[in-house]
């Protein structure tokens, strides 16, 4: 007996392979946790040695006479297990036991009741055992997360991490680490578990048991498994570039192409799809075919059905675009800009000053970052594949610096041997920053919701991020975050 608890009565109603597998367990493992009735008319199935919580009656369940028989000599039950293989037995013990037992829950395979009004008691839970069987084939998929099954609500908001060599998480401290919605919890590393500290080190091949809302769960997962030097994985595979005739002039047109071509040639993304919207243009439709040339990885699109940037951006976007690429006369409309926040991708705004001219990656940090919104593993995916250093700016008029963040990135950068300019400052905003500095910079900010309001409110916002989007010199790449 289990100190201080309760022991409750449950009845077990066995017949078939899954039902004595069931009972082999609950005796191997659970005998001592409750009280067992068990009913089934197979006398195999009855061990010979009965352990003092259990009680056997070997009998044909469907009898209605004799259920009730045993149910007036133990009385009440909090739970009842039916496990049978002959649906319409099932269904007719069902039936029973809900008629004896009123308040007990009951529990059986979904298989013969998928339209029943039963269902809809919360008191009657049933397993549907193709979702069983698919779950354990899909926990040996390779690249998948493995979720524990039958714990916790079972929405996969525990989860199972194995670090690969190349990780970003690999080498890192755990408190190092912005955690926000999620914690790790521990460490299996050969074959034990490490519980979670602040100084402890995630090694190549550990497995990280981390637990907190599904959906960060799963954006943890793309961060550890993806490799540095795989964007746009995890988002997706293939660049898509908008270009609008009728926003644009031929030059800025050409130069985003270019741009774009620049992009996917340095970067590890499948195809680069070009969006021509509203071609009118004959010369430059020519010059474009010219630029993409016999490149098999380039698929060049005149959309000529008046579908504007939103309704093709929002049609593209179900085939989950890894990058998004467009220039400033696109991304200056607030409508596009909350289309583009909606879809989850990152997005490249093109600018005046060419990626090839660029050498180094620039971020600002702010507070909200040691909250979760932390882009570095984006930052030194990109930096390492296009061959750029890193810049960190950390501005605070009130010197109250993100040394955690900092941190992060100088543990990032000695892991994967990438340089790091770190400029703290209490006296020059980042904005004035960037509109002086002679060197082209990739901008990298995060993609906050405060990107898509109207563009008098950054005038007046005290946000690096909402005062960026002003600024057309630098090509800004906008990435994702979790809310």
């Amino acid at each position: 007996m289990i100190s201080g608890v309760i022991l409750k009565k449950v009845m077990l109603i066995l017949e078939g392979i899954v039902a004595k597998k069931f009972l082999n367990t609950i005796l191997e493992k659970y005998f001592s946790n409750n009280l067992y009735i068990v009913i089934t008319n197979e006398p195999n199935l009855i061990p010979a040695k009965i352990p003092s919580s259990f009680s056997f009656f070997c009998f044909d369940p469907t009898s209605r006479f004799r259920l009730e028989s045993v149910s007036n000599e133990v009385g009440d039950v909090s739970d009842i297990f039916i496990i049978m293989e002959n649906t319409h037995e099932k269904k007719a013990v069902f039936e029973i036991m809900r008629e004896l037992y009123k308040d007990a829950r009951v529990i059986t395979f979904l298989d013969g009741f998928e339209d029943y009004d039963a269902k809809k008691d919360e008191k009657n839970v049933f397993i549907d055992r193709n979702d069983l069987v698919a779950g354990q084939f899909i926990s040996r998929l390779p690249n998948v997360p493995i979720i524990p099954n039958g714990f916790g609500l079972g929405l996969g908001e525990i989860m199972e991490i194995g670090v690969p060599f190349g990780s970003v998480f690999a080498y890192r401290h755990i408190g190092s680490i912005q955690q926000k919605k999620y914690k790790i919890i521990g460490v299996y590393r050969q074959n034990e578990l490490i519980l979670a500290t602040f100084s402890l080190i995630i090694q190549p091949q550990d497995i990280i048991l981390v637990a907190g809302d599904p959906k960060a769960l799963t954006s943890v997962y793309n961060q550890v498994k993806a490799n540095i030097g795989q964007f746009p994985a995890p988002f997706g595979r293939d660049i898509y570039l908008y270009v609008d005739m009728l926003l644009q002039s031929d030059e800025v047109i050409i130069h985003n192409i270019k741009e774009a071509i620049f992009v996917h040639s340095h970067i590890k993304s499948t195809k680069l799809i070009i969006n021509v919207l509203h071609p009118t243009n004959f010369q430059t439709i020519y010059h474009i075919q010219e630029l993409c040339g016999a490149d098999m990885s380039i698929n060049l699109i005149f959309e000529y059905h008046e579908m504007d940037f939103r309704e093709k951006l929002k049609k593209d976007s179900e085939k989950k675009i890894g990058l998004v690429i467009v220039g400033n006369e696109i991304f200056k409309s607030r409508k596009n800009r909350k289309a583009l926040f909606a879809i989850d991708s990152p997005v490249l705004k093109i600018a005046k000053r060419s990626l090839e001219s660029v050498k180094t990656s620039f971020v600002v940090l702010n507070s909200q970052m040691n909250e979760g919104e932390n882009i570095s593993s984006v930052i030194f995916d990109i930096s390492i594949q296009i061959k750029l250093n890193v810049c960190v700016y950390d501005f605070d008029p009130d010197g109250h610096h993100q040394n955690n963040i900092i941190k992060d990135y100088e543990t990032m950068g000695r892991n994967l041997d990438k340089k790091i300019t770190l400029i703290k400052t209490s006296i020059k905003n980042p904005i004035f920053y960037l509109q002086e500095s002679k060197e082209a910079v990739l901008q990298f900010l995060p993609f906050e919701e405060c990107i898509t309001q109207f563009k008098i409110y950054s005038l007046i916002s005290t946000r690096s991020e909402s005062l960026s989007i002003l600024l057309n010199d630098h090509p800004q790449i906008f990435i994702p975050i979790i809310e």
